[in-house]
Protein backbone atom coordinates (compact mmCIF):
# COMPACT_ATOMS: atom_id res chain seq x y z
CA UNK A 1 0.00 0.00 0.00
CA UNK A 2 1.58 3.31 -0.61
CA UNK A 3 0.10 7.01 0.76
CA UNK A 4 1.28 10.15 -1.44
CA UNK A 5 3.14 7.78 -3.64
CA UNK A 6 5.34 6.78 -0.66
CA UNK A 7 5.10 3.02 0.53
CA UNK A 8 3.98 1.93 3.68
CA UNK A 9 6.25 -0.76 5.53
CA UNK A 10 4.14 -4.00 5.50
CA UNK A 11 5.43 -4.09 9.81
CA UNK A 12 2.86 -0.96 10.24
CA UNK A 13 -0.43 -2.61 11.54
CA UNK A 14 -3.39 -0.68 10.01
CA UNK A 15 -6.36 -2.20 11.38
CA UNK A 16 -10.26 -2.11 9.67
CA UNK A 17 -12.18 1.06 10.85
CA UNK A 18 -15.62 0.32 12.25
CA UNK A 19 -19.30 1.11 9.93
CA UNK A 20 -19.72 4.00 12.60
CA UNK A 21 -16.08 5.57 12.65
CA UNK A 22 -16.10 5.63 9.26
CA UNK A 23 -19.58 7.78 8.89
CA UNK A 24 -18.39 9.94 11.52
CA UNK A 25 -15.53 10.91 9.44
CA UNK A 26 -17.44 10.91 6.68
CA UNK A 27 -20.20 13.51 7.55
CA UNK A 28 -16.68 15.50 9.17
CA UNK A 29 -15.87 15.82 5.69
CA UNK A 30 -18.89 16.65 4.40
CA UNK A 31 -19.61 19.32 7.03
CA UNK A 32 -16.33 20.86 6.39
CA UNK A 33 -17.51 21.28 2.76
CA UNK A 34 -20.53 22.52 3.31
CA UNK A 35 -18.68 25.23 5.75
CA UNK A 36 -16.46 26.37 3.48
CA UNK A 37 -19.07 26.73 0.22
CA UNK A 38 -20.92 28.71 2.77
CA UNK A 39 -18.27 31.08 3.86
CA UNK A 40 -17.79 31.61 -0.11
CA UNK A 41 -21.20 31.84 -0.54
CA UNK A 42 -21.57 34.81 2.40
CA UNK A 43 -18.78 36.31 1.04
CA UNK A 44 -20.15 36.92 -2.24
CA UNK A 45 -23.26 38.50 -0.55
CA UNK A 46 -21.18 40.30 1.48
CA UNK A 47 -21.33 44.85 1.31
CA UNK A 48 -17.56 44.29 2.01
CA UNK A 49 -16.62 41.79 -1.15
CA UNK A 50 -15.35 44.42 -3.31
CA UNK A 51 -13.00 45.94 -0.41
CA UNK A 52 -11.90 42.11 0.18
CA UNK A 53 -11.40 41.28 -3.20
CA UNK A 54 -8.88 44.28 -3.20
CA UNK A 55 -6.93 43.32 -0.37
CA UNK A 56 -3.45 42.21 -0.77
CA UNK A 57 -2.90 38.48 0.50
CA UNK A 58 0.47 37.08 1.04
CA UNK A 59 2.11 34.63 -1.79
CA UNK A 60 1.76 31.04 -1.67
CA UNK A 61 4.80 29.46 -1.21
CA UNK A 62 6.58 28.07 -4.22
CA UNK A 63 6.43 24.57 -3.44
CA UNK A 64 2.66 25.43 -3.19
CA UNK A 65 1.88 22.89 -5.63
CA UNK A 66 4.26 19.93 -5.29
CA UNK A 67 2.39 16.59 -4.75
CA UNK A 68 1.27 16.09 -0.84
CA UNK A 69 3.97 13.86 0.82
CA UNK A 70 3.81 12.47 4.39
CA UNK A 71 6.78 10.44 7.03
CA UNK A 72 6.69 7.04 7.53
CA UNK A 73 8.44 7.17 10.18
CA UNK A 74 5.84 9.96 11.33
CA UNK A 75 3.02 7.27 11.05
CA UNK A 76 5.03 4.48 12.54
CA UNK A 77 5.21 7.12 15.86
CA UNK A 78 0.83 7.31 15.58
CA UNK A 79 -1.05 4.62 17.23
CA UNK A 80 -2.95 1.63 15.08
CA UNK A 81 -6.32 3.81 15.71
CA UNK A 82 -4.81 7.31 14.71
CA UNK A 83 -3.27 5.27 11.75
CA UNK A 84 -6.13 3.91 10.24
CA UNK A 85 -8.30 7.17 10.55
CA UNK A 86 -5.26 8.90 8.67
CA UNK A 87 -5.34 7.02 6.10
CA UNK A 88 -9.23 6.60 5.58
CA UNK A 89 -9.56 9.97 5.38
CA UNK A 90 -6.83 10.39 2.88
CA UNK A 91 -7.91 7.54 0.96
CA UNK A 92 -7.76 9.56 -2.20
CA UNK A 93 -3.96 9.12 -2.23
CA UNK A 94 -3.69 5.51 -1.30
CA UNK A 95 -3.17 3.40 -3.84
CA UNK A 96 -1.59 -0.54 -4.07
Amino acid sequence: MKLCGVKIPDDIEIPEIDPESKAELDELRTSSIREREERKRRLADSPLAPFIAKMKVAPLPPDADKPLTFNVEGLRDLSPWARARILYVMRDQVSD
